[in-house]
């Protein structure tokens, strides 16, 4: 039983769930609106007249009706919370603004804490480099194995569609913008421990030669990559998203560590900005298979087509080789991951918007051909 009568606005809540064949107790609405991280916003209260008394009265907010009946289909005993305030704002719900905030944010802590581990403690006299560096290392042993299978089905993909005589001419021309195709590649293990590095240290623990030596292990030493060459050549700085100070600091970790930067958009970006990056990340598993089965059926035909095209323009130049790996590797995310995925993409949008802002028409058009479509409502162009 509910600890008090259900005022009239929640009256009005349960009857409208109830005519749409979903049952609501009003001790249920409680507990949706209990802190902390309360699942469900308060009814406004209005003081008609200001009677005698006092008195007020309260009304049901007709979009909250919609997030009452989307709980009480979705929420199953000894379900995550957190979960269900992911998946209630990513259905565009009017799920209280500090409830999402913090779930959010607590994706990133939770992130920040298993970096901390696999950095472990730091000893006396230890140096901050070394002692990143020798947690990376673990991270590298451990992580590298997982990308193996991911990484042979687009390589397989890369091998077949370089084989193609139709698509002779689209590699010669690729190949025109690649001076750096001898630069040594990283391995697995070598990938993932800058990776660590970077998100332990950001801008200060890793080099634009590292970030272009990465890039080219994506795809492998006989594919050309003009991508990783614009990131080794181009004047731009690739790390410019990363050299301003975060608003947010998590503890323990380097100021500029990549987590910050994301913990802080967490915490401010625009709610709209928020949802649409969630939206973006829920689509790169089904983007991605969806792609990699088009892209086998063409080369089965032995006829590139448009898929063929979208696979290798992205390949050579954008997003496309890490949102493949991102998608085939979680092919089911959890909310937790989907959100910890839409916080990664609305921070690398946030630096791609910072490069179109000084890009010229051509460029803007250029990135919208090559961005896949559920990035680009994430894109200034």
């Amino acid at each position: 039983m509910s600890r008090t009568p259900p005022s009239t606005a929640d009256l009005q809540l349960i009857a409208y769930a109830a005519d749409l064949g979903v049952e609501v107790r009003p001790r249920q609405l409680e507990r949706w609106r209990s802190r902390p991280d309360p699942l469900l916003p308060g009814n406004p209260r209005s003081y008609p007249g200001r009677v005698a008394g006092g008195g007020s009265a309260s009304a049901a907010d007709p979009s909250v009706g919609d997030l009452v009946v989307w709980l009480g289909r979705n929420q199953r005993p000894g379900g995550s919370r957190e979960n269900l305030a992911l998946g209630a704002f990513g259905a565009g719900l009017p799920v209280p603004e500090t409830t999402v905030r913090a779930v959010l944010a607590r994706q990133v802590s939770g992130l920040g804490r298993g970096l901390m581990t696999d950095l472990g403690p730091l000893r006396d006299g230890q140096e901050l480099d070394d002692w990143i560096g020798d947690g990376a290392d673990r991270f590298a042993s451990r992580g590298a194995h997982r990308v193996t299978v991911v990484v042979r089905r687009i390589q397989k993909i890369n091998k077949a569609l370089r084989a193609m005589p139709a698509l002779a001419p689209l590699w010669e021309y690729a190949q025109g913008f690649d001076a750096g195709a001898g630069a040594e590649h990283l391995d697995s293990a070598g990938v993932m421990f800058h990776a660590a590095m970077g998100i332990a240290q950001g801008a200060d623990g890793v080099s634009r030669e590292t970030i272009g030596r990465a890039a080219r292990s994506h795809l492998g030493s006989n594919m050309p990559n003009p991508g990783a060459y614009l990131i080794e050549n181009n004047e731009d700085d690739p790390l410019a998203a990363l050299r301003h100070q975060p608003t947010h600091q998590l503890p323990g970790l380097p100021e500029s560590s990549i987590l910050n930067h994301i913990y802080s958009l967490a915490l401010d970006a625009p709610l709209d900005d928020l949802h649409a990056a969630w939206t973006a990340a829920g689509s790169i598993a089904p983007w991605a298979d969806r792609l990699c089965t088009a892209v086998e059926a063409e080369i089965a035909i032995g006829e590139p087509g448009e898929a063929a095209r979208e696979w290798t323009m992205g390949v050579l130049v954008g997003f496309t080789t890490l949102l493949l790996r991102e998608g085939l590797l979680e092919p089911d995310p959890t909310p937790s991951q989907q959100a910890a995925s839409a916080l990664g993409l609305l921070f690398q949008a946030r630096g791609v918007n910072e490069a179109l802002a000084a890009a010229d028409a051509d460029g803007r058009e250029r990135a919208a051909l090559l961005a896949p479509p559920f990035l680009r409502p994430l894109l200034a162009l």
